[in-house]
């Protein structure tokens, strides 16, 4: 994975315009299996770094599609980060987390009780 900073991205932005590059997993279709939490990192970010890509930067599926959205409106590159959680919802998921497995996992909200707005059916 890139280290999101911005000399990296600028040399990016030169020599191919705009662009964007992906440095996520794949999202599993089922939205009560996972969370995901979201990093853009575009020359508007407000660091570089491990710091960026701290919990203080993320963001939800929704503002990260929107975002998205604009910068490719704007001609904005930028660069694609996630991660996934798996919710603890013992009535949708086939998790145990009880099992070792799971053990030092950090556990996001059962889907209906996550606060973040739903984007086409995720949240």
């Amino acid at each position: 994975m890139r280290t999101p900073n911005f000399k990296d991205l600028a040399k990016d932005i030169g020599h191919e315009g705009f662009q964007s590059r992906s440095y996520a997993t794949f999202m599993h279709p089922n939205p009560h299996l996972y969370k995901y939490y979201w990093w853009i990192f575009w020359q508007g970010s407000p660091c570089e770094g491990d710091e960026f890509l701290s919990d203080r930067y993320r963001i939800s599926t929704k503002q990260a599609f929107e975002l998205m959205h604009k910068l490719r409106e704007e001609q904005h590159s930028y660069w694609l980060y996630n991660c996934r959680l798996p919710r603890l919802d013992p009535a949708n998921t086939p998790f145990d987390p009880k099992s070792k497995v799971w053990q030092d996992v950090e556990w996001a909200k059962p889907f209906d009780k996550d606060t973040d707005e739903e984007y086409q059916g995720l949240k």
